[in-house]
């Protein structure tokens, strides 16, 4: 703006004042710099991911690199179910039925008391072999021996008073007696024989009610005695104290529902020398398995031994939701080594024939049916390594029965393998696994 000079007017000044413009650019908005950024990174992102394929491809980059284990590591990991592969030997390889299961003893019971009491005493613990009525536990029972004496002594005095009462009829038989004579001989009335005849009949009565009482202080001995028994809780049967349930000093109550109504046992037993298998088998095999049947048993705590076993019986009940029958699979041959609820496989065998005169020793090698995958190329199965990741094997197959599948070459046993794997499943994938 220029000065006003002295000459001028204030009109003159002001016809001269003049505003200068600037023209100012206008500011991108935060959505189109957003954008913007969004687009550089994206093409960055694509000529990085474009230079690391080329450079696998030529061999520049290996595949293992940094770079692109860490996204993996990041991922979750697929989950899927594993099995693993068998090396059988013997007639169990040759198995019309394989089934799982788990051992049970067939003589198993949580020993309670038939009468509510305190534990006054326990006798065993865990592992404890004991006998036929052997005592297990005491309960406190200081009332009923007093009560037992008490009837005890009841019953001794009543068995007193039928002695004294013998030597009462013995007395009144004799001047009974005299009686007798002396009427015959005119010397007494009939009122005097009458009164020594009903003095003896009264007599010869009261020993009977004695003898009643003497039984009834019997039987309330018996009662006593036998509440007193029910403080003893003894073994049913010969076994092994397998689970101690109560303490010194805890309530016991027959069918206790725990602690809040007291205990319902004291420890459980089982007989461990008759150990069975309580397994599962698929409706589909049933017919293939019959009541007498030899098989073998598989118990995983003693890997790479079998036990000899017989079909003992098979319950005429199916399993809707799981389509199996349970079949009780008696072990003949069982040790110190299985004990009940120990996971087990069962084979069932063919009937052994005249030319079997020994079994075979080689080594065969299964896995499950659904673990094979076949291709263009020919049959492979995919394997869980140490470090979880997959790894696909190539494998020749032999024979496939009853969903187990021999495998010729390729395992060799003891392979986690994948059972039914996903179509998208690929080598060197991490996984987590489910037995």
């Amino acid at each position: 703006m220029s000065q006003v000079s002295s000459t001028e007017t204030p009109r003159d000044a002001l016809a001269t004042l003049r505003i200068r413009r600037t023209e100012i650019a206008p500011r991108p908005s935060l959505i189109w710099r957003f954008l913007r950024l969004i687009m550089v990174l994206t093409a960055i992102a694509a000529i990085v991911g474009g230079g690391i394929l080329v450079g696998q491809k030529q061999g520049w980059i290996p595949a293992s690199s940094q770079l692109l284990t860490m996204p993996e590591a990041m991922r979750a990991r697929p989950e899927v179910r594993t099995a693993t592969v068998s090396a059988e030997k013997g007639r169990s390889a040759d198995a019309l039925v394989v089934a799982t299961g788990f051992l049970e003893s067939r003589r198993q019971a949580m020993i309670g008391a038939r009468a509510p009491g305190r534990i006054q005493e326990l006798k065993v613990e865990e592992g404890t072999v004991v006998s036929t009525a052997e005592i297990l536990a005491v309960l406190e029972h200081d009332d009923l021996d007093a009560s037992l004496t008490a009837v005890k002594a009841t019953a001794e005095r009543a068995r007193s008073e039928l002695g004294e009462q013998d030597i009462e009829i013995e007395q009144a038989q004799r001047e009974l007696k005299r009686a007798e004579r002396l009427l015959a001989a005119k010397s007494m009335n009939e009122a005097e024989y009458e009164t020594a005849r009903y003095r003896y009949q009264s007599a010869a009565a009261r020993k009977l009610s004695l003898e009643a009482a003497v039984h009834l202080a019997d039987a309330r001995v018996m009662e006593a005695e036998r509440l007193r028994e029910n403080m003893f809780i003894r073994a049913p049967f010969d076994g092994t104290v397998i689970s101690k349930d109560a303490e010194v000093g805890e309530s016991i109550l027959p069918g206790g529902m725990g602690e809040a109504s007291g205990r319902g046992s004291v420890v459980t037993i089982a007989d461990l020398e008759h150990l069975e298998v309580d397994s599962d088998v698929k409706e589909d095999y049933i017919n293939r398995v019959v009541v007498g049947q030899s098989a073998e048993v598989a118990v995983d705590a003693v890997p790479g031994e079998r036990f000899q076993g017989r079909v003992r019986k098979i319950i005429p009940m199916g399993d809707r939701a799981r389509a199996t029958i349970k079949v009780k699979v008696e072990v003949l041959n069982a040790d110190g080594r299985l004990f009940p609820n120990m996971s087990s496989t069962v084979y069932f065998l063919p009937e052994r024939q005249p030319s079997d005169n020994s079994e075979s020793e080689r080594t065969r090698i299964f896995c499950p049916e659904k673990a094979v995958v076949k291709d263009e190329a020919g049959f492979y199965v995919f394997v869980v390594g140490s470090d979880s990741r997959v790894k696909k094997l190539v494998v020749t197959i032999a024979d496939t029965k009853d969903g187990r599948t021999e495998i010729s070459s390729g395992l060799s046993g003891g392979e986690q393998v994948i059972v039914s794997p996903s179509a998208d499943l690929r080598e060197g994938t991490l996984v987590k696994t489910s037995q």
